[in-house]
């Protein structure tokens, strides 16, 4: 069956950036595609832009609009594919396979209404990785992923258009009504685990006062309810509190001089445990860390059954690192999920997530950098630096790392640690 993705571009005097985005568009390998941009009248080349790519558009247009969510539902009535997409312009995907990867990760493509992923947000000092939500429940307080990283059913679409008569109450948070309405009245959600989008945090909607009170007027339009209302307060109170100094001193004393310094002096494993449970990682059944271990940003670290950790490891969790059942990971390693651009003038950050598969077997010395995908099974012999994805049950060394040759798929062992005062 078709499955023909109609993706929309908006765009108001934004010369700069209208070309690139348009570009990322057509690099998409997925070929059952169509593009409509919708331009509000722009005076600044814009449209001229645009008329370039008008024999390779589907439907286009240059006109005043009621700003950017009616020409949303404009090209949403053109839209002849079964799914929608919106990219913003200045937006861009974060691979050319990023549609493509979308549709073939679905797992229940005939019976969902929207197809949801994880977006990479852009600033002046940061590329940071943004996770979607797995728990479809929260949408209920709030958006748990970005509507420009997603794909909504056309039909369902049609039927939950942006209200535009709810503008000046909530602003620029029509696209969560949208969304928040869709879950009310029961639509499919289902996330896959792709990249989708890039997006410019500098934007009008840059505001974290105004999302609060935009989302919560959004929860409440069926009714007012203690709940919605304690988390809208904590909402707010975590806003003012990460703020301040007495917190930036809190946190660090306790992330790092507490879990770094003194953790690591504490010579049983059940009491670390708790302690670094109780930091926000969460650790699986039977798994052993060792003492003399580093971490960065230990809420975004997680690590499944039977694992096991030894002594010297940097795992930088800024970006986010998630390890399965059964992993060994030697003395030494280093996960780095964090790193620069290496060109930009402010020496910009960037931040991806690691994924470590089931059985998987780091050697001693070894480098996993940001972004990359270990599979099941798979093995990094000892000093390599791997910077890019590792099949499964591949056995791969150097540097950069290269397959050398496959592991048995035949693994069923769990990893056991039975040493005392370790």
């Amino acid at each position: 069956m078709s499955n023909k993705i109609s993706v929309i571009t908006v765009v108001y005097n934004d010369v700069k950036n209208i070309r690139q985005t348009m570009e990322s568009f057509f690099s998409q390998t997925w070929e059952d595609k169509e593009y409509i941009v919708v331009d509000g009248g722009s005076t600044d080349g814009t449209a001229d832009i645009i008329k370039e790519y008008a024999d390779r558009l589907a439907w286009w247009c240059t006109e005043k609009d009621k700003g950017i969510y009616d020409a949303m539902n404009k090209g949403i009535l053109h839209a002849n594919g079964k799914w929608i997409n919106i990219l913003n312009c200045g937006d861009a995907y974060c691979a050319n396979d990023s549609l493509r990867r979308m549709i073939e990760c679905s797992k229940d493509i005939n019976s969902t209404d929207v197809i949801y992923g994880n977006a990479i947000a852009i600033t002046e000092n940061e590329d940071k990785h943004m996770e979607a939500g797995n728990d479809i429940s929260k949408l209920e307080y709030s958006a748990i992923y970005r509507h420009g990283c997603s794909l909504v059913r056309t039909s369902t679409h049609l039927k939950y258009m942006f209200a535009l008569d709810k503008k000046k109450l909530i602003g620029f948070a029509l696209d969560y009504d949208m969304i928040y309405r869709m879950y009310h009245s029961g639509c499919k959600f289902e996330k896959v685990d792709v990249d989708v989008q890039t997006y410019d945090v500098e934007g009008a909607s840059n505001n974290i006062y105004k999302s609060i009170k935009y989302n919560y007027r959004i929860t409440t339009q069926y009714g007012w309810s203690l709940q919605k209302f304690i988390f809208f307060v904590k909402a707010l109170c975590a806003v003012y509190t990460k703020q301040s100094y007495l917190f930036r001193l809190v946190r660090d004393f306790i992330f790092e001089f507490l879990l770094n310094n003194m953790l690591p002096c504490v010579c049983s494993w059940k009491i670390r445990r708790l302690c670094l449970k109780l930091m926000g990682i969460s650790i699986g059944k039977d798994t052993f860390i060792s003492k003399d271990v580093y971490f960065m940003t230990p809420r975004m670290f997680k690590i499944g059954n039977d694992s096991d950790i030894n002594r010297g490891c940097l795992l930088d969790a800024r970006g986010g690192i998630s390890i399965g059942n059964s992993v060994s990971i030697s003395h030494n390693v280093s996960i780095v999920t964090g790193g620069h651009h290496l060109n930009s003038p402010t020496f910009a950050g960037k931040y991806m997530p690691i994924e470590i598969g089931d059985y998987a077997w780091l050697g001693i010395g070894c480098t996993i950098l940001q972004g990359v995908k270990i599979g099941k099974g798979a093995v990094v012999c000892a000093g390599a630096v791997v910077t890019s994805d590792v099949e499964p049950y591949a056995v791969v060394a150097g540097t950069p790392a290269k397959k050398i040759k496959e592991r048995t798929h035949d693994l069923s062992y769990k990893c056991k640690w039975n040493i005392l005062f370790t």
